[in-house]
């Protein structure tokens, strides 16, 4: 094996790390999108009564991030739930009227249907930046390896 040959396989791995990193972010979150579909189908309109300030600490959200409380309606019972999915604070506003995808056998889990393809379109932006990175850092391993 050549010394340029041994240097791109050190260099690659090192400089694709980030790229991998977004890449299994980007994927995981469509995954879980995919299995939060399949379980939340039932569709109800609800009412924002409340935004509950939670402390953040992932996925590129500030530091706080907002949880809507939701009222709506479910077989004749009015059910008050709050989102286990924040949000910033001029996403949604309190007396907003919304849309809401819930599980049928635990209506406390929903997800806002206005804010699902944001969320969707923001994991394929992070895979495409991922799969961008792995891509620059074998073109930048095997020009630094030559």
């Amino acid at each position: 094996m050549d010394d340029h040959f041994l240097l791109f396989l050190v260099l690659f791995p090192l400089i694709s790390v980030g790229g991998i990193a977004l890449l299994w972010i980007g994927l995981s979150g469509i995954r879980k999108a995919r299995v939060r579909a399949e379980r939340e189908r039932a569709r109800a309109s609800g009412t924002v009564v409340d935004m509950v300030r939670h402390l953040s600490l992932g996925r590129g959200k500030s530091l706080f991030s907002w949880h809507p409380v939701v009222e709506f309606m479910v077989e004749g019972r009015t059910l008050r739930h709050e989102s286990r999915t924040g949000y910033r604070s001029e996403q949604i506003r309190v007396g907003e009227s919304i849309e809401i995808l819930y599980d049928a056998d635990a209506p406390s889990h929903f997800h806002l249907e206005k804010l699902s393809e944001w969320e969707a379109a923001g994991d394929r932006v992070t895979v495409i930046a991922g799969i961008l990175w792995i891509i620059i850092a074998g073109v930048v391993a095997y020009f630094v390896s030559q």
